[in-house]
């Protein structure tokens, strides 16, 4: 089936990668540092013509040089990041085998393997029955927790859509900008998603939750969903779920829980009591390419309403596709906002049996002890100052200890040299009210303390000699 120069090319191509792979650990480069216009001078044009499988090897080549390492343990940006070698293999050979999801005839085993990811995770969140499928990430998994609270709302909504537009969607402060995106798509109105204010630690406030429900209803507003989360973006933590679904049972309020980045602390025995309460949801958000490892997209919508994604997401394709087969009822099509969908489930599932539960469980053991010996390293230097650690998450600033200048402003000049010089990826944030900070996380399994501590010294060489350039170009009196 393949000619001799498609033997080559995949042959060198597998080679490539292999090697990318291999240095990616003993590089100093995370991030390469060519600016825009010299990407556009080395990136060619489309042109008619096309050119051979040699010239598209040396081209794989130079894209692989002018890209970031996420799989570098010093990329420490995302809430993603590292390599598993069984997850990949899964990635590789689910875009050879390139099935659609939509139906079980298309994807028999494929199909299995995803139901039985989704049941094992129903039991880790609590859930005695239920169902779930896999999305398109985070941000579509919160998309689809509205639409299924608005089919347990009114299943009508569906045919009939809003007979007004008084539903109301609370968050907290903290919580990802992708519930502001799902409440403009589905048509409830960015007006109608309310902040629900904060404690210092990040947590939505339940008093302050229920308090704004109640004046909603007096007003005419109809609450429709609480979204909790577990693992905020910034700084990794956990709204206090048990008190907010006591609240949601109350006023008879679908409580989602987004936990695409908390979501693994069920998958460790020393944070396991931080997803406390998870059971009491009604949706829950997970994210595999967080903390598990496994490769860009890897998300789950779970739920513990058997029939809600069906009664939500049906409609069409009996005609030519979802047909009465044997075994029909295992179609995910009906299930699903999407028609075609990836076989994702492969990465999860040969990386879950590579590594077992309890490898998993290791796993992020391990990523916890790294955030807790970050944070202890970062209170003891005197250059840094520490702003909050929590889960995965460990905020800091570099403090200026020459020179008279606004830690905020220091903090993110700091930044700026370290990506510049490319030898790491860390993020920053700004709090409301103008705080920035690192935002140091810990997705990646293969960084290590050693990598922890390499990445603190460049950071205080890198403040060091800020302050030394600074000194040095002050004007002599």
């Amino acid at each position: 089936m393949l000619k001799m120069n498609e033997e080559k090319f995949l042959n060198d191509v597998f080679l490539t990668l292999k090697k990318y792979i291999q240095e990616t650990s003993s590089t100093d480069t995370v991030s390469p540092q060519s600016s825009i216009e010299e990407l556009k001078k080395i990136l060619p044009n489309l042109e008619k013509n096309g050119i051979s499988l040699e010239e598209t090897h040396k081209e794989l080549e130079e894209i692989l040089s002018q890209s970031v390492r996420t799989i570098h343990p010093l990329f420490l940006n995302q809430l993603f990041g590292g390599f598993d070698v069984a997850a990949w293999s899964g990635e590789v050979a689910s875009t050879l085998l390139n099935p659609t999801m939509a139906t079980r005839e298309i994807a028999p085993i494929l199909t299995l393997i995803e139901k039985r990811l989704v049941k094992e995770l129903l039991t880790l969140m609590g859930f005695e029955s239920g169902e779930g499928i896999m999305v398109t990430g985070g941000s579509n998994s919160n998309l689809l927790s509205i639409l299924c609270a608005r089919s347990h709302y009114n299943p009508a909504i569906r045919q009939t859509g809003f007979s007004h537009n008084h539903f109301r969607i609370y968050v907290s402060e903290d919580a990802h900008y992708s519930f502001d995106k799902a409440v403009n798509i589905t048509g409830i109105g960015t007006q109608n998603l309310i902040q629900v204010p904060s404690n210092p630690q990040g947590e939505m406030i339940p008093e302050e939750l229920e308090r704004i429900i109640a004046t909603d209803i007096k007003d005419g507003f109809t609450p429709l969903m609480v979204g909790a989360t577990f693992g905020t973006t910034v700084l990794g933590s956990f709204d206090p779920v048990e008190k907010i679904s006591a609240i949601c049972e109350h006023f008879k309020v679908w409580l989602h829980v987004d936990a695409a980045w908390g979501g693994g602390a069920v998958f460790s025995k020393s944070a396991r009591h931080l997803t406390r309460g998870i059971e009491l949801a009604d949706s829950v958000t997970f994210d595999a390419h967080k903390t598990m490892g496994a490769p860009l997209i890897t998300s789950f919508f779970l739920t513990k309403h058997t029939g809600i994604l069906r009664s939500t997401n049906r409609g069409g394709g009996s005609e030519y596709l979802f047909h009465e087969f044997d075994n029909s009822d295992w179609d995910t099509g009906t299930y699903s906002l999407q028609c075609g969908r990836r076989a994702d489930a492969l990465k999860m599932w040969l990386l879950w049996r590579s590594q077992g539960t309890e490898g998993l469980i290791a796993r992020t053991e391990h990523l916890l002890e790294l955030s807790r010996f970050a944070a202890h390293e970062i209170a003891l230097h005197p250059g840094f100052e520490l702003i909050h650690a929590h889960y995965l998450n460990v905020c800091f600033q570099v403090k200026p200890l020459r020179i008279k200048e606004n830690i905020n402003s220091f903090t993110l000049k700091v930044r700026k040299e370290l990506i510049a010089s490319g030898k790491a990826m860390v993020n920053y944030a700004e709090r409301a009210d103008g705080t920035i900070f690192f935002r140091l996380v810990f997705p990646n399994h293969l960084t290590k303390k050693e990598h922890v501590s390499e990445l603190l010294k460049i950071i205080s060489e890198t403040s060091a000699l800020l302050e030394q350039n600074s000194i040095s170009s002050e004007p002599l009196h």
